[in-house]
């Protein structure tokens, strides 16, 4: 029987694609198109973005975001179990506020060593956190306003009812029942992990690397969020 020679199609589903999956977890268009040009295929771009568009459709790659894809289709998903107590008890005493937290145990499955005792990050308005905060302390539990390394030196053993409180910023990524999105989480773990000494920068490093190679994130989020985060950092509107 004679081999049917595979459309153009075909060709960026089964043979490029394939490739850069198993070459690397994300790659954007940009890469798809210099795959192309070295396997000696032409395509116009609106057929390329047809083709990338069905190869999502199809299961063949997730959709990574705005000109991203990856090998991976379902989306990271952190457990939200830790940080229950903490958001019933803000949303029920501040029901208009608007605040999103995470906690350093949501990265347990990624990490080498479990992270026995949370430190627990709750974001809001600036001028909201000293009410906040003094709301907190006031029930039991240890609160600390926008800490830097010199207080973080001062920090008792971190536990479930030990929160961090920082501002939230306009850009941030939006969250969903309160819980941090892991795009925001990977951007504030890789600060607050150095300002604070949590961990070891090879640690939080293993942590990035199985995250990305675990599921699907939406990286121009991260790459936004972190561009904007570090543009607040130098420019001196936040400390940390």
């Amino acid at each position: 029987m004679k081999n049917v020679p595979r459309s153009k199609k075909a060709k960026v589903h089964i043979t490029v694609l394939s490739a850069l999956k198993e070459r690397t977890a994300y790659f954007p268009l940009g890469v798809v198109k210099r795959s192309l040009t070295s396997s000696g295929i032409e395509l116009a771009d609106d057929t390329l973005r047809k083709y990338m568009s069905e190869a999502m459709s199809s299961g063949i790659v997730g959709d990574a975001g705005r000109g991203w894809y990856s090998r991976h289709l379902k989306p990271v998903t952190l457990y939200g179990k830790p940080l229950a107590k903490l958001i019933r008890f803000v949303a029920k005493a501040f029901p208009l506020l608007d605040f999103c937290c995470w906690a350093t145990t949501q990265l347990n499955p990624f990490a080498q060593h479990l992270i026995a005792q949370p430190s627990i990050f709750l974001y809001a308005e600036s001028d909201t956190l000293e009410s906040v905060a003094a709301h907190l302390r006031g029930n039991g539990w240890e609160a600390w306003v926008n800490p830097g390394k010199k207080e973080a030196a001062r920090f008792v053993r971190p536990g479930e009812k030990t929160v961090i409180l920082r501002p939230a910023i306009v850009k941030q990524p939006p969250s969903q029942s309160h819980l941090a999105t892991i795009e925001k989480v990977l951007v504030d773990l890789k600060i607050e992990a150095e300002k604070l000494q949590l961990m070891d920068a090879a640690e939080v490093q293993r942590i990035l690397d199985n995250v990305l190679g675990s599921g699907l994130l939406q990286l121009p989020v991260l790459f936004r969020y972190a561009e904007v985060k570090c543009e607040k950092i130098v420019s001196g509107e936040i400390t940390h």
